[in-house]
């Protein structure tokens, strides 16, 4: 809750500029707990009594890969390191950590609430009713049941209150909150000299002993790894659901058999003052927030109409006291539970005090309550038919599971006889390595093994019809088979001759840039330098020029006590850079900007910085051990 609305206020080109400045100390990653392991699978890690087995390890693992993959990453040195499998791991045990602590505080969130407000989100919309078929193929894309779905966004919701309470706002500096506004709101009058690193190539030397040098260093260079292109079949619900139709009788018997579904939830204003008494608070401090509480609604109740005021002028949570203590209009399982119960039992305009929940003493008011009641058949007949025509098919689908299996199985060289049986289409894939496919159902790990084991390759036998997500089967058979190699240093001579060019052309211009940057620094003049037409920059600004991270720190670092003031980079591209600093201004106006927002960004970091020592504690007070053996082995080629 508290890191949301930080992260709301903290949009735009202000928050990344700040970011730029104070290095944050605590991240917390999203939250995706559900455990698909038997109890015989290896341990990565154990976390008091909670296991983090090694297939939801991997999971998690992959999933983090993938998005770095998204994000440009393709070193496989990074994507497969023992840096990244820790960050993984240490994500998962944190995780288990708030969890864990989280139960034992009392948190809770009620799933079936959740459940309800899924149905009510526009991702999950198709001409303003719940989409069915959307939020299955939601799930399907995620390798996600609807269970796992609901329980991660809980486990969500119950650690973030948890954290919330935690990481509350600390003091801020004033004066480093006004030098922080002063230094982004700094401009300096830049121009450029760029060192081009294709003008220092042709003093480049390769001798035949640097490029077999390079090429023995770089086997990726010149390895082919094993590669198949394969035919396969999907057996899904979807795949039962297109050969499928139903009556409108057996649609109102399933509307009526799943009414709840079909509910309008009921909606609340909700407005709180909060006193805070943490669960571990000590009686007296306990005993005193109560009394102050039992004042206040006092005042409440011999005035309704000053609630909002008290709740500026008294509520300790932060989050909603401005605002009139008001949560605004919510549904069930957006509140702490002791509260929301409270809540959903009031009248409109009804008071009610004291509510006590693990943040303290709550009065509560209900200001207004709307949606509620059941819709009618006619209203959501399409929804209904839709539902009741995917229930009919997930029925029919674990029916024939096994029977899907044994077709494949039986008749090992072929797939058409499954395909023809269950009326699936055989699908061909292009060329692709024992990682798979960059998306897609063949994007499965034991699905790859299996593709890629000794029968498959050496017979083309169907492999086992394999889960490769909740409720999705595939049955894969290799066409094609190439197996792994190297190229011959003649095959990638010239990209070598070229990256070596390339290397040591930056070398000698990151060389020339230095001692040029040296005699500029001395006073002494640089004939051939052609520096550009000065520019006015603040951080912000230079950001939105794209102007690389490194040349903007070196920029924004350089010593201005005597102007003009120089300083150089070696770019990303490796160029090397120049850059002369003529002059320095305050924008007056970006100084008061950042004298609103600084604060807010040092709050969040102090937030943040508790949190993580929180955490720190929480790790003391538990067991947590950690299988190096099993972790090392994540990733190994098979």
């Amino acid at each position: 809750m508290l890191a949301d609305t930080m992260h709301e206020k903290m949009k735009g080109w202000f928050a990344r500029i700040i970011l730029g400045i104070i290095i944050l100390s605590f991240a917390l990653f999203g939250v995706d707990a559900y455990n698909r392991a038997g109890s015989s699978a290896p341990v990565v890690a154990q976390v008091g009594d909670r296991k983090i087995t090694l297939p939801e390890y991997e999971e998690a693992f992959k999933a983090e890969q993938n998005r770095m993959r998204e994000a440009g990453e393709r070193n496989p040195a990074i994507l497969n390191g023992k840096t990244l499998k820790l960050a993984v791991l240490e994500r998962l045990i944190h995780e288990q950590l708030l969890i864990q602590q989280a139960a034992k505080q009392g948190y809770s969130a009620n799933e079936a609430a959740i459940l309800a407000l899924v149905q009510h989100e526009p991702t999950f919309q198709e001409n303003g009713q719940f989409s069915e078929a959307r939020f299955q193929a939601f799930l399907a894309y995620n390798h996600l049941s609807s269970k796992q779905y609901v329980s991660s966004i809980a486990q969500n919701r119950v650690i973030r209150e948890l954290l919330a309470l935690q990481a509350d706002t600390g003091i801020v500096s004033h004066t480093l909150a006004e030098r922080l506004a002063q230094i982004m709101a700094e401009q300096r009058e830049v121009s450029k000299s760029v060192l081009h690193t294709a003008d220092f190539a042709a003093q480049v030397t390769l001798d035949p002993q640097k490029i077999q040098a390079y090429y023995t260093a770089h086997p990726e260079l010149s390895r082919v790894p094993e590669q198949a292109r394969v035919e396969y079949i999907v057996f899904s619900p979807e795949a039962v659901l297109a050969h499928l139709q139903v009556t409108e009788a057996d649609a109102k018997a399933y509307y009526a058999a799943h009414a709840a579904q079909f509910a309008q939830p009921e909606s609340r204003e909700v407005a709180h003052i909060l006193i805070r008494a943490l669960p571990d608070a000590k009686p007296a401090e306990r005993q005193a927030a109560e009394e102050k509480a039992q004042q206040i609604l006092k005042q409440v109740q011999q005035n309704p109409q000053t609630f909002g005021e008290l709740a500026k002028k008294y509520s300790q949570d932060p989050l909603t006291a401005a605002q009139g203590g008001s949560f605004g209009l919510i549904q069930r399982g957006a509140i702490f539970k002791q509260v929301e119960d409270a809540a959903f039992s009031m009248k409109a305009g009804e008071v009610r005090g004291l509510v006590p929940s693990p943040a303290g003493f709550h009065i509560v008011q209900v200001k207004a309550i709307t949606g509620g009641g059941q819709r009618s058949f006619d209203d959501v007949k399409v929804q209904v038919m839709d539902a009741a025509k995917r229930d009919l098919a997930l029925r029919k689908f674990n029916e024939a599971v096994d029977l899907f299996g044994d077709a494949v199985y039986s008749k090992p060289d072929s797939l058409k006889p499954a395909a023809e049986k269950y009326q699936l289409t055989i699908q061909s894939s292009d060329w692709f390595g024992r990682s798979g496919p960059t998306q897609g159902v063949l994007k499965n790990e034991h699905l790859l093994s299996a593709i890629f084991s000794s029968d498959s390759v050496k017979d083309k036998r169907n492999t086992d019809a394999i889960e490769v997500a909740p409720n999705t089967l595939v049955a894969a058979r290799i066409l094609e088979y190439k197996p792994a190699a190297s190229k011959p240093l003649e095959t990638v001579k010239g990209e070598i001759e070229s990256r070596l060019r390339t290397e040591q052309a930056a070398v000698l211009a990151a060389k020339k840039g230095q001692a040029d940057v040296t005699e500029l620094q001395q006073g002494k003049g640089v004939a051939a330098l052609k520096f550009d037409t000065p520019i006015k920059l603040d951080r912000a600004q230079a950001l939105k020029t794209g102007m690389d991270q490194t040349a903007l720190q070196a920029v924004f670092r350089v010593s201005v006590k005597t102007l003009p003031a120089y300083t150089g980079v070696a770019l990303a591209n490796g160029d090397y850079a120049l850059y002369k600093i003529s002059a320095v201004s305050t924008n007056e106006t970006l100084r008061q900007q950042a004298s609103q927002f600084v604060p807010l960004s040092l709050a969040q970091t102090a937030s943040e910085q508790i949190a993580s020592v929180y955490l720190d504690s929480l790790r003391r007070e538990e067991k947590v051990t950690i299988k190096q053996e099993v972790l090392d082995k994540v990733g190994a080629e098979r």
